[in-house]
Formats: structure tokens, C-alpha cells, sequence
């Protein structure tokens, strides 16, 4: 007792010291803090807890709810804006009756001093904690003001469990910001602190003790506000309170990604893009397309929406099933780096019609090629011929794409990607040009994130996950305007999949430009598609890597692409070409000859229409058809016009590649008849094109093994003009072979470097070097 007196003696001689002495304690960020993630309309996605497994997030004074304020002040502490933090005269008849009495224990905490023992985790039931617990509530009140020191409480309050402060009570218990709360839920929590354990919300035994505890808030709140009484009856309802147990967990890939660091750090509430509407209503239409397909294997898929006018994720689901071990179901098929397939040409294409190299009409070679040590091939292991390169995008020819890489300036199709900050590349020799052929792995966001630039005239800009992120990052100018309206009108004539053509609406009649791809040994399945302000981009396949054939992009990912377009996109009778002002692209329409894409030469009857950059797209005059005068009396090909004695006709000089193709389809070409014996080797030599050697290689040094059999020789094959008939073979200035167009002449190798020569049957020639290694 009095060791008592006289430590309370001295601790009321040590106040007006402290008062004047004590440092300023910093109560702002103090505590690790949860983190609140919320939809693009502020519907809570989830909420974590904080780094100590407690539920806590700051909010400031002024977007708490006023009623709760004034609540919490009215029960907990009167005097609060009367005393300096302390209030002697409760201390003393707490002390009194504490100590003296002995009939009950009481407190007699300020909000100040309770403040004090949360901020500084103190013990307040013996003399000694209490003590520090008033020294700690002198040095705030000499440092803070009124309203701080009330903020500080209730975000530090406890109100239940492990959860802490008025935000996170209000979100768990009522699903709403406490700046929201009505007054029965703002009464409710304000009774809570005072006894968390007994009164917790969520604690149905404790429901009635914390309703008895309202009720005579309740009565106290009256008498200051008497037109409250009205309220009355909303006190009698039955009041819904959710537990923490049952806080949502929506969109758990997305929010994952974000909570993952790469974004923000820290605690506190993250505004996202995500629509959780559309979020909801992906997940339904992936689950349905999974379950409905699991016969051929397919468990598992992933997709996206981004907004192409604000770069925003508005939908994100990783997997098909988050919970789901036996597909990896946490793994999130969004970041993750997979073969893309055939999504990355039209890319290719772009480039190429930025850079010269074709038009959509042009034409290109669908026929067997090999570069260095590297045999593309098409998915159906056929060859098509001549094709032009809209219709080689469309049909995803992978020949004509090697082609168009391999034709572009450097730094190439590498150098594109990297500048469009395509993640973990390796050097361009690494990929070669299968790298157009989904030889390098990206991220669905990456793939999303370039199709959005095809969307945006060409400018690459960032992804956005959260609200308020910096929106005025410069957009890097990675195609032209025009390259990037071309492949997007190109690729809505990509036929859609057989579920969804006539008489089912297509994307509920808008446009789509959509690609899809398909990873070597059928691992991968993709499909992404442009339509209105939205990208969408969807995944099938396994996180193991196992490959199944029913992983083709166009049967596996399509539909699911064009089930998720049709519920998304609002737009109805959107084309492609209502993304773009046309009177400010540098396009013309012009015609072109029908069957190469060239522009049409006096010669070529047929005809169409094809876009035209001035100044960058090709200009080639159509070689293919050609006059040559034909004698009357014999029907063979004559030197030169003679009237009376020729005619001229006109024939189709297709390349010798593409004649093998047209001869396998099972298609006719009348080719121009032989030339007159008379016609010397100059007069034939003058007209045409020579041949183009394709085998051997320059770049290459090809390895024999021994004599015969052992050594199968090296074939030499050339691309001759359409009017040639044999190919002679030099090696240096010894002839060794004759062969005819289309097939390869096989000669009995030797080591050493070579100058090999080809002259075809008209005296035109062409060259290349050959280096031969023997192994014994």
C-alpha cells in the first residue's frame, strides 16, 4: 500500500519532466499491415493477413464512419478531448477501488492510454505496466494531436480474434469500408474493443453479450441524438456477420501476381483493374469448356481480357482449378513461359510489310526448303505451291514464315522481340528460324500485351494490374500504323471454329482477329483474339509439359477463345476497321495480278484488289506471264516476232519449285513449247530468269563418310525457270551431271572446297561454293 502512494507520488513529479523530454514515438506504419486487394469497383478480391497473422490495415480518420467515432469516444472515453491524455480522477477511483476496496478491478484507461499499451504491446494489470502505460500516454499527448491519437486507436483496436482496427473489422464482419457502416454495425463495433474476447462478432456465444453491450450504447447514443430513436427497430433485426473464415478468394492467380512483390510492397489496400464480374463469368465458361472436353484429356486451361485502350487486366484466370493439385492448379498459366506456336507470325509479317519485303497479296513459296541444318515443315506435312501471304498467315503455313524471317534486315525477328521486351531470351543463333515457329517460350501477358499493340497502331505500351498506376509511360513504336491495320484485317478472315460458324453467331456478330498456335509435340494449345477494346488470350495444355494431340490450337483453345468473346465483348457489329481513321493511314488500295500478287503486268488478265503502303511495299512487275513469239508453221517457240510467221501467246513461267508442287496437287500448267533448233544459246540465254541454286549451301560444310556405299554423295538442286528442261552440273570446270527440274543430281563427294556451277538448257547459269570434310 504505501509503496504504491509513493510510486504514484512519483510519477505525477516525473509528468511535467516527461512532458517536456519525451521524444516523438512514431505510430504511423508501426505494425505490418494486410493487404486488401479490390475489383476495379471496389468489391473486395481478398484479404491477407499481415506479416505477425493478424488482419490489419490503416485508415484514416476522416474515412471512418462519424458515427463510429462519436461512438467509440462516448464509450470509451467521455473526457477524451478534456484531459492531456491522462485522467487523474478516474486514476484515482480505479486506484481506490482497485486497491483499497478490493471490490472490483478497474482500469481507468484513456483512448490515449490505450493507445499507448497497444502501440508498445504493454502490461497493464500490475502497478509497474500501468505506470509506463501513463508515461506512454503523456509522451503521445504531448506529441500528437486529438484527432491522431483517436486514428491511431482505431486502427489499433482490437475488435475480435486476430483482427485489428476498423477497416479490417468492417470489411470481415460487414463487407464494407468503414466509412460506410450503418449505425447498428458502427454502435456494434464500438462496444467490441472493450472486451474482444467475450464480445467478438463472429463468436455466437459471445453474440448476446455483445448485443446487451450495444443496447446500452444504444441508450446512451439517444440522449445526444433523439432523432436516432427512429432507428430503433433496425437494432431489433437480426444482424448478418461474417467471419474471417469466410473472406472471398477471387481471382487467386491475379492477385497472387500482384501480392508477389513485382508491384507494390507492403501492406494497405490495392485498387486493381480486374472486373470481377468478367473474372467470375471467365472462370465459369474455362470450368465448363475444361469439363465438357475432359474426354480427350484436356484438364486444365488459362486465359486473359486486356483492355486495349487502357492496357488494363480486366480478367485473369490461371488455371481451372486453383485448388486443384493433380493439374498443378496454383501454378498461373499467365506468367508462365510456354512455346506460343504459330501466334507469334503475324509479327513476322508485320515486319516484313514494314520493311519492303511484302504486301498481302504477294506471293510466296509454300514448298520444301532447307536452311543450313534446319527442315522447316507444315502441321499437315503438305505443301501448298504459290500462296499468297494473306493466305499464308491465314492457313499458318510455317515455310512461307521461315521464308519472311529470313528475308528480314537486321537485327530480324530476334531483334523485334527484344525490343518488344519478350522475357529470357537467348542470342539469336539459339533459335534460328524456328523462332517464328514458337521456338522461343513467353508469357501469356507477353503474347497478350504484343497483340494489344497490333490493336494500338503499332505502340507497345504496359500492362496495368492496379488503379491509379502510371498511366503516362511513353508508348514504344514498335510496327507501323499501317503494318499493324494490315495483319488485323488480315487476320479477321481467319475462318472461325466449326462451333461457332453459321448459323451460330460469330463472337455475337463482331469481327474477330484471332490466330492460333499449336506447340511441337502438341504441348501447347493457344488462341488469341482482337475484338472491340479487348485482347483475349487463352491456353490449353498441362503445367508437366505433357504433350496430347487433342493440343491444337484451332479444335482446343479456338471455341474457348470465341465462348469467352461472345460473353465479354458488349460491342455488337464491330469490325476491324473501326479501330483505326483509314484518311490517316499511309494506304492505297491498288490492283494486282491475281496469281502472284505483283503488280499486274501487260499480260496478267486477272486481277484484284490489295492494300499498298507508298514508298515501303514492294514494287514488282508480274514476271510469271509472258509473251514469246510462236512460230505458225511448227507451234515451237521462235527467237523473235516475225509477222506473218509468229504469234505471240502468252504463257505462265512458273519456278521449277513450285511446278514439282503444282505436278504433285495433280495440276496441269501448260508451259511455253521448245525453242526453234535455229535459236542459238545467246538469243535463248537473253530472256528469262537463270536458276537459283538451293543445294549445296554456302554457309554449310557438309561431311561424307568414305567411299560408296557408305558415302551417299551430295545432292545438287536449283530453282529453274519455267521453261527450262535440264540442268547441267559443273564442279569447277568438269561437267559431272545432267538432271531434270524439280529433281536433285547426286554427285560421289570428294573433301575440299568446291566452286560449283549450274547452267540450265537456255545458257543461263548461276553459282555456288561448296567445302566438303571427309571422315574415314
Amino acid at each position: 500500500m504505501k509503496r504504491a502512494v509513493i510510486c504514484l507520488a512519483a510519477v505525477m513529479g516525473m509528468a511535467a519532466a516527461v512532458w517536456l523530454l519525451c521524444p516523438r514515438p512514431a505510430l504511423d506504419d508501426y505494425y505490418p499491415r494486410s493487404r486488401a486487394f479490390y475489383d476495379t469497383h471496389g468489391r473486395l478480391l481478398r484479404l491477407a493477413l499481415a506479416a505477425d497473422d493478424r488482419y490489419r490495415l490503416h485508415c484514416p480518420l476522416d474515412r471512418i464512419s462519424p458515427r463510429l467515432v462519436e461512438a467509440t469516444v462516448l464509450y470509451e472515453d467521455r473526457d477524451f478531448y478534456r484531459h492531456a491524455g491522462v485522467d487523474p480522477a478516474a486514476l484515482a477511483r480505479a486506484f481506490w477501488t482497485t486497491y483499497i476496496t478490493r471490490s472490483r478491478r478497474v482500469g481507468a484507461s484513456t483512448i490515449t492510454m490505450q493507445v499507448a499499451r497497444l502501440r508498445w504491446r504493454l502490461r497493464s494489470d500490475t502497478i509497474s505496466g500501468k505506470l509506463r502505460q501513463i508515461l506512454r500516454a503523456l509522451q503521445l499527448a504531448r506529441h500528437y494531436e486529438k484527432e491522431e491519437i483517436l486514428e491511431a486507436y482505431l486502427n489499433l483496436a482490437p475488435y475480435g480474434g486476430n483482427i485489428e482496427g476498423v477497416q479490417a473489422a468492417s470489411l470481415i464482419y460487414f463487407n464494407k469500408p468503414a466509412g460506410q457502416l450503418s449505425l447498428p454495425e458502427a454502435l456494434t463495433l464500438a462496444v467490441v474493443p472493450q472486451n474482444p474476447v467475450h464480445r467478438n462478432p463472429a463468436n455466437p456465444e459471445g453474440f448476446q453479450h455483445l448485443l446487451a453491450a450495444r443496447k446500452r450504447l444504444f441508450e446512451r447514443w439517444l440522449r445526444s441524438h433523439p432523432r436516432d430513436r427512429g432507428l430503433s427497430a433496425f437494432f431489433e433485426l437480426p444482424m448478418a456477420v461474417r467471419r474471417s473464415a469466410q473472406l472471398p478468394f477471387e481471382a487467386p492467380h491475379f492477385v497472387d501476381h500482384i501480392d508477389a512483390g513485382r508491384w507494390r510492397p507492403g501492406g494497405g489496400s490495392l485498387h486493381t483493374t480486374l472486373d470481377l464480374n468478367r473474372q467470375q463469368t471467365m472462370e465459369r465458361i474455362l470450368r465448363g469448356h475444361v469439363a465438357r472436353r475432359a474426354d480427350e484429356g484436356i484438364t486444365n486451361a488459362a486465359a486473359l481480357a486486356l483492355d486495349t485502350r487502357t492496357m488494363a487486366i480486366s480478367a485473369m484466370v490461371g488455371s481451372a482449378d486453383f485448388f486443384n493439385d493433380g493439374i498443378h492448379g496454383q501454378v498461373n498459366g499467365a506468367t508462365a513461359r510456354r512455346s506460343p506456336g504459330s501466334t507469334l507470325k503475324p509479327f513476322v509479317y508485320a515486319l516484313a510489310m514494314d520493311q519492303g519485303v511484302i504486301h498481302p497479296a504477294s506471293l510466296m513459296k509454300d514448298s520444301p526448303r532447307r536452311y543450313g541444318g534446319f527442315t522447316p515443315e507444315n502441321f499437315d506435312q503438305r505443301f501448298l505451291g504459290p500462296v499468297s501471304a494473306h493466305d499464308a498467315l491465314i492457313l499458318s503455313r510455317n515455310l512461307p514464315a521461315a521464308d519472311l524471317q529470313s528475308r528480314l534486315a537486321a537485327p530480324g525477328f530476334h531483334g523485334f522481340l527484344k525490343r518488344a521486351e519478350i522475357g529470357k531470351l537467348e542470342p539469336a543463333a539459339f533459335y534460328g528460324l524456328a523462332l517464328s515457329l514458337g521456338g522461343v517460350e513467353v508469357t501469356m501477358l507477353e503474347l497478350a500485351r504484343l497483340y494489344a499493340a497490333l490493336a494500338n497502331g503499332g505502340r507497345l505500351r504496359p500492362i496495368r494490374m492496379l488503379k491509379g498506376q502510371d498511366t503516362e509511360t511513353p508508348a514504344q513504336r514498335i510496327l507501323s500504323p499501317e503494318a499493324s491495320f494490315l495483319v488485323l484485317d488480315i487476320l479477321k478472315d481467319t475462318p472461325p471454329p466449326e462451333s461457332h460458324r453459321v448459323p451460330r453467331s460469330v463472337a455475337a456478330g463482331n469481327q474477330v482477329a484471332w490466330k492460333t498456335g499449336t506447340s511441337h509435340g502438341f504441348r501447347d494449345a493457344w488462341a488469341v483474339g482482337v475484338c472491340g477494346d479487348m485482347v483475349v488470350a487463352v491456353w490449353v495444355g498441362n503445367f508437366n509439359g505433357q504433350g496430347n494431340r487433342a493440343f491444337v490450337g484451332r479444335t482446343a483453345a479456338g471455341p474457348l477463345l470465341f465462348d469467352l468473346l461472345e460473353a465479354l465483348v458488349p460491342e455488337r457489329g464491330w469490325t476491324v476497321s473501326d479501330s483505326v481513321d483509314r484518311d490517316r493511314l499511309n494506304l492505297k488500295r491498288i490492283d494486282v495480278c491475281a496469281a502472284t500478287g505483283a503488280l499486274p503486268g501487260r499480260y496478267c488478265t486477272h486481277t484484284q484488289k490489295s492494300e499498298f503502303i507508298p514508298g515501303v511495299s514492294p514494287i514488282r512487275v508480274c514476271t510469271v506471264h509472258r509473251a514469246v513469239p510462236v512460230a505458225l508453221a511448227t507451234g515451237r517457240r521462235a527467237c523473235r516476232h516475225i509477222p506473218g510467221r509468229t504469234r505471240m501467246a502468252v504463257f505462265e513461267f512458273w519456278p521449277s519449285d513450285l511446278q514439282a508442287i503444282f505436278h504433285a496437287a495433280g495440276i496441269s500448267l501448260k508451259g511455253p513449247p521448245p525453242y526453234a533448233r535455229d535459236c542459238g544459246l545467246d538469243q535463248q540465254a537473253a530472256t528469262g530468269h537463270a536458276p537459283v541454286i538451293t543445294s549445296p549451301q554456302a554457309e554449310l560444310v557438309y561431311t561424307v563418310i568414305g567411299d560408296p556405299p557408305q558415302n551417299p554423295g551430295i545432292p545438287f538442286s536449283a530453282v529453274s525457270d519455267g521453261d527450262v528442261r535440264q540442268l547441267y552440273w559443273f564442279v569447277g570446270n568438269r561437267y559431272v551431271g545432267i538432271s531434270r527440274p524439280g529433281q536433285p543430281f547426286i554427285w560421289q563427294a570428294q573433301s575440299g572446297t568446291f566452286d560449283i556451277r549450274v547452267v540450265d538448257d537456255h545458257g543461263r547459269a548461276a553459282r555456288a561454293g561448296l567445302t566438303v570434310a571427309m571422315v574415314p
